[in-house]
């Protein structure tokens, strides 16, 4: 074949069967990176692409979610796409850590082993047990990464995160599920991102299907976003993008959605706006982001045919509470990856500070089954430091600790104890 090589194109570039990404790569670019993708594979016929980050210096997750979807789509039509990792290092770590790198080149990248909570790396769910772990494990990070959260409007999220993925499994008829991935922002920012993917057959498609008056994919994408807007009411009541863009604009957070022609986005500064793309995207990308600091505007955000609605059951209850609703249940072997050291205990803290918080007539029994020793710095860290921040009465109310063994136990209390003598020195 040929040498073909395409000049002029910003940052995005093209060498036969190599498709190099110069720069940036944000949100009025995916759909140019995309459409060359397509071009290698589709009018010059390659059956291998190399997609070169080398030299990329930015990218976020909502473009990098439509392009790990659309590959893995290539990827089960036979085409195999290598990678090229970006030159700086902590874009390297980026790729690696979001788990973009194996979502894309699942042959020769493994996949993420990021253990922190600042994020939850992307996520393939295909059924729906895929998409209920794939949500618990989003708000567990968020309840052991972020404070400041009021239990009610850490549901709404919950509830815009479910709606948003089922509408994947229910609407979308992708062949490969759909992607989702949360990044947590700054703690003094209090703002969360969630974005989902799907390279399916898109909202317009959807829609058209039971609404023949939907004259254009810009006009499907502002139908998609009304209350009760739906391709089948028999599997919804078509208010999951409403209420989740009702969520994010009410919050003063943002909102995007791309599917088809057109792209719709609502943030503070330029309200709501829909226009069409030159390039379209085969499939849905939704990109959520939630300012949860002000308590209680989630919550208001929910409103269908002007009642509030109130989720039914949330992660909490479903994760934590007991069957008679009286207590909290905290299983430690559960919730912490190692227990010996201070790193490792920081999340198990928030979470425990938050669940302590979100709960205030229910008592939190943390529960060492199957745990035979943590280190005294695991112990200090959660233990010793709720009981200093509570303060002895506080943190015999709100906590217990069960089932422990003699070792455990003795390192729990000599680390309450230690603070405890400090508070009073």
């Amino acid at each position: 074949m040929s040498r073909q090589v395409t000049v002029g194109q910003g940052n995005i570039r093209t060498e036969d069967k190599n498709v190099f990404v110069i720069g940036k790569l944000g949100v009025e670019d995916f759909h140019r990176l995309l459409a060359a993708i397509h071009d290698r594979v589709q009018e010059r016929g390659y059956r291998d692409v190399v997609l070169d980050f080398s030299d990329c210096t930015a990218t976020f997750a909502g473009p990098m979610l439509a392009v790990c979807a659309q590959i893995i789509n290539l990827r089960q039509k036979g085409i195999d796409v290598s990678l090229v990792l970006p030159k700086k290092a902590n874009m390297e770590r980026l790729f690696v850590n979001t788990n973009w790198a194996h979502m894309i080149d699942p042959a020769r990248r493994e996949p993420s082993r990021f253990k922190g909570f600042s994020q939850v790396p992307v996520t393939q769910f295909v059924s729906a047990s895929d998409q209920h772990k794939a949500v618990n494990a989003i708000m567990d990070a968020m309840l052991k990464s972020l404070t400041d959260l009021s239990r009610g409007d850490l549901a709404a999220i919950e509830w815009s995160v479910n709606e948003i993925t089922d509408n994947v499994i229910n609407h979308s008829n992708s062949q490969t599920g759909g992607l989702v991935q949360l990044t947590t922002f700054k703690k003094e920012q209090h703002r969360v991102e969630y974005a989902v993917c799907d390279a399916g057959i898109g909202i317009p498609s959807s829609l058209r299907q039971t609404h023949p008056e939907i004259t254009s994919d810009s006009d499907a994408l502002d139908k998609a976003i009304r209350e009760g807007v739906t391709r089948d009411r028999t599997i919804g009541m078509g208010n999951g993008l409403f209420g989740s863009f009702e969520i994010c604009r009410v919050s003063e957070g943002y909102f995007e959605v791309h599917s088809g022609y057109a792209r719709l986005s609502q943030n503070k500064q330029k309200g709501l706006h829909i226009r069409l793309e030159r390039v379209p995207y085969s499939g849905t990308l939704i990109v959520a982001c939630v300012d949860y600091s002000k308590r209680g505007v989630l919550q208001e955000a929910l409103r269908f045919g002007n009642k509030n609605h109130v989720p039914v059951r949330d992660y909490i209850e479903a994760a934590h509470e007991s069957d008679d609703g009286a207590r909290i249940v905290f299983v430690m072997n559960k919730e912490a990856g190692s227990f010996g050291t201070r790193v490792a205990g920081r999340p198990v803290k928030i979470k425990l500070q938050n669940l302590a918080g979100l709960c205030p007539t229910q008592k939190v029994f943390i529960d060492f089954s199957d745990i035979p020793v943590i280190s005294s710095s695991f112990a200090d860290e959660v233990l010793g430091k709720l009981f200093l921040e509570l303060g002895p009465l506080a943190f015999m109310q709100r906590f217990e600790v069960v089932n422990t063994t003699d070792a455990v136990r003795g390192l729990i209390d000599r680390a309450i104890g230690q603070r405890a003598a400090k508070g009073r020195s």
